[in-house]
């Protein structure tokens, strides 16, 4: 079985004399996309940059394909894509010229690179022969994105890049993601604040907080099903008087469109049911999901009263 594409051990990092982290671990594996979430000021884009060879550790180590990240060989390198925040792009040239150079860098022949251009600028939507200096935020961002998906990374590593995007392109990149990881066995390790796209598509959540590692979960662990249920009818307030009066079921909350219940399992083992049996006449059904961004504020909050 492969081994990490991502491994930080106790991962101390000094910067001018400052402590920027401290003591962080975390693993990305093949075919995973791992979110990595946190405040302005965490930690987040100097990690990125200690894996990817600009920040040798203080401490500790980080290895890419198992190679030391900071002695990283120009052939590991060309298995990674890396679109930092601050861009890295010529004002001059235009996007085919910039396309044209990075990849033959990377050692593709031109009609690769042409027909891999094709097909990535199609994707997201990015048709222009201007040069760079006249771009939007967004479509030197949707340019970035193209250069490093361009030789097919098994590895990509993006710092914030939703940054600039429209809610077109944020779909676009979210489907490019999944597919790549999904199809190709591409790994991603994304730093964002975007925590609405980053569900849709994260397998594991890392999260740091003044230069530490305060969480390390699966998604589906995050936001799995809660013990609550939601139900819409036409008349809330008349319905949470009538659930309130069945054994086993406790209102939490409702408002002029639903009632938020939960239930004692072993004595309503099927809560539609027993509404339906009650006479309530039911809109919609459903069993609430915890999110992303409740679990970022819970977890944020639990350690601040700690520290």
């Amino acid at each position: 079985m492969a081994g990490p594409v991502i491994e930080v051990k106790n991962l101390n990092l000094t910067l001018q004399g400052k402590s920027i982290l401290n003591k962080v671990n975390l693993l990305v594996n093949q075919k995973q996309i791992c979110a990595f979430i946190g405040e302005n000021g965490a930690g987040k884009t100097s990690t990125i940059r200690s894996i990817i060879g600009l920040y040798p550790p203080t401490e500790g180590q980080c290895s890419v394909f198992g190679q030391l990240a900071y002695k990283m060989n120009q052939q590991t390198r060309n298995r990674v894509g890396v679109v930092l925040d601050e861009g890295g792009l010529y004002s001059e040239l235009n996007a085919w010229e910039h396309i044209l150079f990075f990849g033959r860098i990377r050692g593709l022949d031109k009609l690769t690179i042409a027909k891999r251009f094709e097909r990535l600028t199609k994707h997201f939507e990015l048709q222009s022969t201007e040069p760079v200096g006249r771009y939007s935020k967004g479509m030197k961002q949707k340019l970035m994105l193209i250069r490093e998906l361009l030789h097919d990374p098994e590895l990509l590593i993006l710092d914030e890049p939703f940054n600039g995007l429209d809610p077109d392109a944020r779909i676009l990149l979210r489907d490019k993601l999944k597919e790549i990881c999904t199809e190709q066995g591409t790994a991603v390790f994304i730093s964002s604040h975007d925590l609405f796209d980053i569900e849709k598509i994260a397998d594991q959540v890392v999260m740091i907080q003044q230069g530490c590692i305060i969480a390390d979960q699966r998604l589906q662990d995050i936001v799995g099903s809660s013990e609550q249920y939601i139900v819409t009818t036409s008349d809330p307030g008349k319905t949470a008087e009538a659930m309130a009066a069945i054994q086993g079921m406790n209102v939490v909350t409702h408002d002029d469109r639903s009632v938020t219940f939960t239930v004692q399992m072993d004595l309503v083992p099927h809560p539609l049911r027993t509404l339906m049996e009650h006479g309530i006449k039911v809109d919609e059904f459903f069993k609430k999901k915890h999110t992303l961004e409740e679990f970022y504020k819970k977890t944020k909050k639990s350690v601040s009263h700690i520290s």
